[in-house]
């Protein structure tokens, strides 16, 4: 562990059955000991690694500012030729083996590390990142109280997501609740896209917001209620940057459950990232904000 002005910066390897991943993570130093912080687990995209996430979503610098642990699960070049989690893979999206193993043991190590407030522990991503983010939440329900899906796909959702759409949004809402097994609960979900996007089209987070409103009537046992379109809308405007639109919906109980933010003029990026790195759309709403503004929503 290294100090900085600030907070403490770690790193190790985690090894488990399907193997063993690196990470990179930061704690505050607001941190004591005894006294329950949240923790946010972050998912690089392809050709990333967990340093180049830090520095692009600025984590870290919100992390100190706002008292929580975060970390950076890294998937090397061995296991992906583009460091891509391979969320397109069966095998890769069940509990108990192969990567969300990975994941999920990299989150229980933190947790036992620090002082760690297990009902507000959240996962997010961006593109594969953001997909391996829709499978962490469908196979671990019970660790992860919130997901985050920057320019992502939903469970399932095949590689066609990338370029293309994701598959039935339906099919995959089943294949969702059965991955919950006996943890089946609705996920609070926030997805972020850019309406300008080819590399992961907006169809798919559509696809994904559709995908996990259903699966959240399945988990509340109301899983033939139609599905509702947004209980609100808001529209807003960064200055000097670009317009963004909000859709807010509810789950059966008429709790809010999924924010979807549409970045007008946003390719593959994250919103409001650092121009230090690529996939970065500086001019857009502060994506990283947003998404812990909606992680601090939603405990367990």
């Amino acid at each position: 562990m290294t100090s900085s002005a600030q907070g403490k910066s770690f790193s190790g390897s985690f090894n488990g059955a399907g193997g063993s991943r690196s990470y990179v993570g930061y704690v505050p130093s607001t941190y004591q000991q005894g006294t329950a912080m949240p923790l946010v687990v972050v998912l690089h995209g392809c050709t990333q690694n967990g340093d180049v996430m830090r520095q692009l979503t600025r984590f870290d610098q919100l992390a100190e500012a706002k008292g929580f642990i975060v970390v950076f699960p890294e998937q090397p070049s061995s296991a992906n030729y583009a460091s891509c989690w391979n969320f397109y893979q069966d095998a890769q999206m069940h509990r108990g083996s192969g990567e969300p193993a990975l994941i999920a043991g990299i989150t229980q190590y933190v947790q036992q590390q620090y002082t760690v407030d297990t009902k507000r522990t959240y996962v997010a991503g961006l593109s594969a990142g953001g997909a391996m983010a829709s499978i962490m939440g469908a196979t671990y329900p019970d660790l992860y109280a919130a997901i985050g899906v920057g320019s992502g796909c939903e469970y399932d959702s095949g590689a066609a997501c990338a370029g293309s759409q994701s598959s039935d949004p339906t099919a995959a809402a089943k294949a969702a609740y059965q991955a919950m097994g006996s943890y089946a609960r609705p996920m609070p979900v926030i997805a972020f896209q850019g309406d300008q996007d080819t590399t992961v089209p907006p169809v798919n987070a559509d696809q994904l917001v559709q995908q996990w409103q259903l699966t959240a009537a399945m988990a509340s046992g109301n899983g033939s209620a139609p599905l509702s379109g947004p209980a609100s809308t808001q529209n807003g405007q960064v200055p000097n940057g670009r317009s963004y639109t909000i859709k807010y919906y509810d789950d059966t109980a008429g709790n809010g459950l999924v924010e979807y933010w549409t970045v007008h003029g946003m390719s593959h990026a994250w919103s409001g990232g650092c121009s230090c790195e690529q996939f970065s759309d500086p001019q857009g709403p502060d994506e990283t904000a947003a998404i812990y503004a909606f992680f601090t929503k939603h405990p367990m």
